[in-house]
Parts: structure tokens; sequence; C-alpha cells
């Protein structure tokens, strides 16, 4: 595979997931993601549906409406230059994305970015405890989500700004 240069740099870098995401990996992505998000969603409904409304926010309107549309996705050059999507099917994400940038996230950004991420995962965790089975389903697929973007899919990240990067060599 030839290296492919990084956003707002001239030396080249190499990108393993230039040439689009594996088969595997997507359904790892976006089955535990999904997963995530449904069972926090039934666990808060069966314990205390008022509360549901907020979480609703966050990761049913905050995923698509905030964190694709205006933070993370509009600035993936998988997205923009190879037509892929690791978290979503590309053609979706490059609907909900009117705007493709290489500027990076703003203090405002950032804030949103860490509030969602840490959001999904901790705010179902209160009506989740007195339902044993959904709270371990719940954390097998954050850790399997997270786990994933982490020690894999951010390991490799060519969206620059992005505060989960983890590619150390290109950073700056």
């Amino acid at each position: 595979m030839q290296p492919v240069k990084e956003l707002n740099s001239s030396r080249p870098a190499a990108c393993h997931l230039a040439e689009g995401f594996g088969l595997r990996e997507k359904i790892w992505a976006q089955t535990s993601f999904m997963l995530m998000g449904i069972l926090g969603t039934i666990g808060i409904a069966r314990a205390d549906w008022p509360w549901l409304l907020p979480y609703i926010f966050v990761f049913w309107y905050g995923v698509p409406g905030i964190m694709m549309r205006h933070l993370a996705c509009p600035r993936c050059p998988h997205l923009h230059r190879y037509h892929d999507c690791l978290q979503a099917p590309p053609a979706i994400t490059r609907w909900l994305v009117k705007r493709p940038t290489e500027q990076p996230f703003n203090r405002a950004q950032k804030v949103w970015f860490w509030f969602l991420m840490l959001a999904i995962p901790i705010y179902p965790l209160y009506w989740l405890i007195g339902q044993p089975v959904l709270l371990v389903m719940f954390l097998a697929s954050a850790l399997a989500w997270y786990g994933g973007q982490l020690l894999r899919f951010c390991s490799r990240c060519r969206v620059r700004s992005c505060p989960f990067r983890r590619v150390a060599a290109a950073r700056g």
C-alpha cells in the first residue's frame, strides 16, 4: 500500500485505513456502538422513563446531529476521499456532513466532543445498576466500542485534531 499524505502536512504518512475499513472492523464498531446505545436506552426507559429524554439527546441526537455532522466526520479523509466510514454507512454520513473541513477542533467543539464521549457510557449507569443483566451487556458493549476505538482505530486515525487521536508521530 502506498503511503498517503496527511491532511495539513507535506510529509507522507502511512495510513492503513486509507483504502477503506474491513468488514470485521465495521461490524465490530457499529454493533458495539449501537448495542451500547440501545441497551442504555432500554435500561433508562425500564427504570425511570422521564430520564430518557437527556439520553435521547446525548445518544440518538448527539451522535448523528453533533458528532457526525459537526465534529469528527467533517474532518475525516476516509469519508471524503475514499467514501468509506467506520461508524455508519458512508452514504448516510456523507448526507449528514454538508461541509467537509480541515480546520482543527476549536475549544467549544472539544467540550462537546468530550461531553458526548463521556455521557454516552456514564449517564445510563445509574439506571442500569438495578438491572444486572442489562448492566453487564451494556458494559461489555461499551468496553468493546471504546476499546476498539482507543486500541485499534484511533492509533491509525488521520483526523488530526480529534481528541481521541493516538498517532503519536503525526501529532503536533
